[in-house]
């Protein structure tokens, strides 16, 4: 079958099982005609044409090039069960016999006859029935002469008598009894018991082949319905039945319902050949790890031996077979309530450096100024002339050197004068005063980096 029939859930079951392939114009004429719950069971040939079987009864098209579509209507009239070659079924349409056969999906033809009515031998409804009437007339002339009298004298009794012949259908017509939850075997001898043919088939989408005496089956849906007034002899009463373990669907061909077990502590390999054989595939389960969530790969790893922790749906609770069951597993010799894997600490952030204030130098008005570059000591410290210390900001005195006159850049008692220091210059020893270039007193201090300096001296 193409896509059209693929895509679409009421033909989805004929598209992947059915071995007769209709042309797009059948699909798209058949699709339109289709009911929103109705689906189609079985696809059959019908001399030129085709028959389809869906679940609320029989659908011909005749006209191979410009196809019609003709519902039959009323459960089909079988005329002869399957037989010869092609194992065809006969039936009675319109007072015309059709001979349906080549189904894959019902090539016994018991769909047909589930959904069906057998006419029996001596209906009238069969073709050739006045036929062999008028046969009999004239090969029992006698009896035909004696019959006919007797209902003229039955007319003729009297007036205001009731005609006996109409007036004993309506009184032998009775109400059919209700049959649902019965088991299928002790309803079927129920049945037969009152004279009405019996037939079987599955009550759900899943088209099971049912026999009358199957055994463990309990009946969902009857037709004819419960109370309905109906001729027994003659009649079929079909019993539509799925089997005790398994929940009725929600309507006749519904989703096959199933009870979910409890495969909490049941290994893997165990739950896996119970959820199909409930007809829960395994293309529909998922394991997961029962510790880290995380999505497990049979084809990479054997789960065979893992155990069931958890599950979804829950144990006991109805459910399609078309639900999605996730399973939760754990490893050998792992418990179930055994905590995940702690992570790895994050390592701690490095503290940042601190910035430490930068000195003050001298003190007075100079005590925020940054200290300048040390200045590089002249090669020729002393002078002839006996003066030291140099003048201007580059002069150099470490305290050690001295003039012929008795002058020095500072005294080892501290009472000695040197001018011409800069503040900031490098002084020796601590506690010497001077005097600037510009006239200002000075007097070298220690400074908190511990090396002595020239600053001014306030007093």
């Amino acid at each position: 079958m193409s896509d059209l029939f693929a895509d679409d859930p009421r033909t989805a079951a004929v598209a992947s099982g059915e071995g007769i392939s209709l042309s797009d114009s059948h699909k798209k004429l058949l699709l339109q005609e289709l009911g929103a719950s109705e689906a189609v069971r079985s696809v059959y040939h019908d001399g030129w044409g085709y028959a389809v079987l869906t679940s609320k009864g029989l659908v011909l098209f005749r006209n191979l090039l410009a196809p019609k579509l003709t519902r039959v209507a009323g459960p089909p009239r079988i005329l002869r069960s399957s037989y010869g070659m092609f194992d065809s079924v006969e039936i009675l349409v319109d007072g015309k016999p059709h001979k349906l056969h080549g189904s894959k999906l019902d090539p016994k033809g018991e769909f047909l006859e589930a959904a069906g009515q057998l006419l029996p031998p001596g209906s009238p409804l069969r073709p050739g029935g006045g036929t062999r009437t008028s046969t009999w007339i004239r090969r029992h002339p006698v009896s035909t002469v004696v019959s006919v009298v007797g209902v003229l004298v039955a007319g003729l009794s009297g007036p205001g008598q009731p005609d006996a012949a109409a007036g004993g259908g309506p009184e032998h017509a009775i109400a059919v009894p209700d049959l649902r939850g019965t088991p299928l075997a002790t309803a079927a001898a129920t049945v037969r018991r009152g004279a009405w043919r019996v037939e079987a088939a599955d009550a759900s989408s899943a088209y099971r082949t049912v026999r009358t005496t199957q055994a463990d089956w309990r009946i969902c849906f009857q037709n004819p319905s419960p109370g309905e007034r109906t001729l027994p002899h003659g009649g079929t009463l079909t019993l539509y039945a799925v089997p005790e373990a398994e929940p009725c669907p929600s309507q006749l061909d519904g989703t096959r319902r199933v009870v979910m077990p409890n495969l909490v502590g049941e290994r893997y390999d165990a739950a896996s050949r119970t959820l199909p054989a409930l007809g829960l595939g395994l293309d529909r389960v998922t394991p997961f790890h029962a510790h880290t969530g995380q999505r497990l790969d049979d084809r990479r790893q054997s789960l065979a031996d893992w155990q069931v922790c958890r599950q979804q749906p829950e144990a006991d609770i109805e459910v399609p077979v078309t639900t999605q069951v996730d399973l939760w597993l754990i490893g050998p010799d792992t418990s179930c309530t055994a905590p995940s894997p702690s992570p790895k600490p994050a390592p701690k952030p490095k503290p940042k450096p601190k910035v430490m204030p930068e000195p003050e130098y001298g003190s007075g008005s100079t005590a925020t100024s940054k200290p300048r570059p040390r200045a590089q000591p002249p090669h020729d410290s002393a002078s002839g002339d006996g003066t030291s210390g140099g003048s201007g900001d580059s002069s150099w005195d470490d305290g050690s050197s001295g003039s012929s006159d008795g002058t020095s850049g500072g005294s080892g008692s501290g009472s000695g004068s040197v001018s011409g220091v800069g503040f900031g210059q490098f002084c020796s020893p601590v506690g010497a005063v001077a005097t600037t270039s510009d006239g200002r007193p000075a007097k070298c201090f220690m400074g908190k980096d511990g090396a002595a300096r020239w600053g001014y001296r306030s007093g």
